[in-house]
């Protein structure tokens, strides 16, 4: 049996769910009309698996730069310098996500609960063969400006979401299902870049005055953190193929509000000509917090077959194409390109490129996904 619904009840129908939940039903009518309906459901379960090769499609880390040409304008001859980015390119790693649904009995309501996360690591480096002024092609570490032999990179991701909806089943005709949803979306995005370099030096003097060039080392960071919360809405589509196939999709939207915090230091280590231990200091170039209103959006498109044990049980399967993108919510390095002319290369702080952080860039992944989900009524 199915209830008739108005275009009007359609409107205000937005209430949240997976789009799979309560795939055991009754078919879809037969009719010359295009009818919307709301199916008249058993009570079930719905457990679901989704595995997808993520690759995050944020800014890439700009770690180091070498740098050829001269650089600040010398007897009013412009600068002819170029710089050469080493970067560290994020690759595909696995996010793996489960939800658990349930349909009431009735007219195609259900309640879904979902987290989906993904987690890696990726890395870059580079090596020069000489220390030196820009125009002799030295290397520069891109957090202080500083020059040295090798250089590393290294990104972390860390995203986690978890989401609470409320969702209505709508037949559209007899082969199409609609699913609106509304609730509510949990987010917490970290990406934290570093950078390791080796084979620096420093000028120093020693007790009596005299000058010693000591052996430099950096660790650098920049770490990005988001937690916010906020509304979620959306709806899923389906449209049914025949023998068991079916073309899915789902298209969400969020406003999360939350806290946004960057932590981004210099810590360098000095040695010794004979390599002992001489001295150690960390510049905090930002430590702030902030509230911030960051937009989202999701979709995916996928070929979804499901195989009927009989009315209480109902097992299927999905492959597909998925992204997420959440707007503005990683705060950019600066760059080095014209700092090299008139950034103090021994102290960090002073008028370099780290004092400002006016770029904003998104967080993104997308990747094929697969899935499975089982129907118990």
């Amino acid at each position: 049996m199915k209830t008739k619904i108005s275009l009007v009840l359609l409107g205000l129908g937005l209430v949240a769910g997976s789009a799979y939940a309560g795939a055991v039903a009754e078919p879809l009518p037969v009719s010359n009309e295009l009818n919307l309906t709301a199916p008249d459901q058993s009570g079930m379960w719905s457990f679901g698996v989704t595995a997808v090769l993520m690759q995050p499609t944020n800014k890439s880390f700009d770690y180091a730069n070498t740098a050829t040409g001269e650089f600040g304008t010398v007897n009013g001859v412009a600068p002819t310098g170029e710089v050469d980015h080493h970067r560290v390119d994020e690759g595909y790693d696995w996010w793996f996500g489960a939800d658990i649904t349930y349909a009431f009995p009735g007219y195609g309501r259900d309640v879904t609960l979902a987290y989906e996360g993904l987690h890696g690591t990726d890395n870059a480096d580079t090596r020069v063969d000489t220390l030196g002024n820009p125009s002799s092609g030295a290397m520069h570490s891109s957090f202080s400006g500083q020059g040295y032999l090798t250089a590393e990179g290294e990104t972390d991701t860390n995203y986690d979401a978890g989401d609470l909806l409320l969702g209505q089943k709508i037949d559209v005709g007899e082969r199409v299902r609609l699913h609106p949803f509304m609730g509510v979306r949990y987010a917490h995005i970290e990406v934290n870049d570093t950078g390791n370099y080796t084979g620096g030096s420093h000028l120093d003097f020693d007790p009596a005055g005299l000058p010693i060039v000591l052996s430099q080392t950096e660790n650098s960071w920049l770490d990005n953190t988001f937690n916010g919360v906020g509304p979620r809405l959306g709806s899923d589509a389906q449209i049914n193929l025949g023998q068991g196939f079916s073309l899915r999709g789902r298209l969400g939207l969020s406003a999360l509000i939350g806290s946004h915090s960057i932590d981004n230091a210099v810590h360098i280590t000095r040695y010794n000509a004979d390599g002992t231990f001489n001295s150690e200091g960390t510049t905090t170039i930002s430590d702030q917090s902030e509230t911030r209103v960051i937009p989202e959006i999701d979709g995916r498109l996928g070929l979804n077959y499901t195989y009927t044990f009989n009315s209480g049980m109902a097992l299927g399967v999905e492959a597909g194409w998925q992204a997420t993108n959440y707007f503005n919510v990683i705060t950019d390095q600066p760059s080095l390109d014209d700092s090299f002319g008139r950034a103090n290369q021994n102290n960090p702080q002073n008028n370099g490129p780290n004092e400002h952080y006016d770029d904003t860039s998104n967080f993104g992944v997308q990747g094929p996904y697969a899935r499975i989900q089982l129907d118990l009524a």
